[in-house]
C-alpha cells in the first residue's frame, strides 16, 4: 500500500494511527516573524482569477494559501497535471527566484553608503546565507528524484534557517532589516513547501 509522506519541518512528530509526519503548529513563527493567516473561506475569494480546483485544494492545505498560489503560478505550465508533486516542485522554483530577488536587493544595498556601520556585516552574513539556499536547490530535486522524503525535509528546513539567521544578524546589531518583508514572504514560500503532502513512493 502506498503511504502519503507530508514533508514537514524540523520539528515534527509521528502520529501513532498512521505512517505520516506531521508538524507541530507555528514551530517556526516565533522566531523572525508574525504571521497572520487569513479565515479559510476568505483565502481565495479575495483573489482575482479563477483559481484551478485541483490546485486549491492542494494550496488550501498548506499553511499560506494565497501566497501558496500567487507564488507557483507562473510557474505553472497550462498543461501541467495539478497533483501534489508538481505543485512541490513549482514551489521549489518559486523559492529559488524569490532567493535571486532578495539576494539581488542585498547586493544593491550594499553598494550604498551605509547608514550604520554594521549594516555591511549583516549584508554579508545574509549574501551567505541565500547563496547557500540557491546552492540547496540541486540537493533538494535530487532527493525528490529519489524519493528521499527525510534529504528534502531537511535540505528546506535548513533553508528556513538560512533566513532566519539573515534577520537574527540585524536583530543582534539593532538595525531594522531592510529585507524583512521579502525575507518573510519567503519564509511562507519555504513553510508551504514543507507542508505539501506527496506520495514519495512514486518517485
Amino acid at each position: 500500500m502506498k503511504h502519503l509522506i507530508p514533508i514537514f519541518a524540523i520539528f515534527f512528530f509521528m502520529s501513532t494511527t498512521s505512517a505520516s509526519v506531521a508538524l507541530a503548529p507555528s514551530s517556526f513563527d516565533t522566531q523572525s516573524f508574525s504571521f497572520s493567516k487569513p479565515q479559510e473561506d476568505q483565502a481565495f475569494s479575495i483573489l482575482p482569477i479563477d483559481v484551478n480546483p485541483k490546485l486549491q485544494k492542494i494550496c488550501e492545505k498548506t499553511d499560506y494559501p494565497i501566497e501558496c498560489l500567487t507564488s507557483i503560478i507562473s510557474f505553472l505550465d497550462e498543461n501541467v497535471d495539478m497533483i501534489p508533486m508538481s505543485i512541490l516542485k513549482a514551489e521549489i522554483d518559486a523559492i529559488h527566484n524569490k532567493t535571486k530577488e532578495v539576494l539581488d536587493k542585498t547586493y544593491e544595498l550594499s553598494m550604498n553608503p551605509p547608514t550604520s556601520r554594521l549594516l555591511p556585516l549583516c549584508l554579508k552574513t545574509c549574501i551567505n546565507n541565500y547563496n547557500a539556499i540557491l546552492e540547496s536547490k540541486q540537493r533538494i530535486l535530487d532527493a525528490i528524484t529519489m524519493g528521499d522524503a527525510n534529504e528534502l525535509s531537511m535540505e528546506l528546513s535548513h533553508n528556513m534557517e538560512h533566513v532566519f539567521a539573515c534577520e537574527e544578524e540585524f536583530k543582534e546589531a539593532k538595525i531594522e532589516s531592510p529585507m524583512a518583508e521579502l525575507n518573510s514572504l519567503l519564509v511562507k514560500i519555504i513553510t508551504n513547501s514543507l507542508t505539501i503532502e506527496v506520495d514519495m513512493t512514486n518517485f
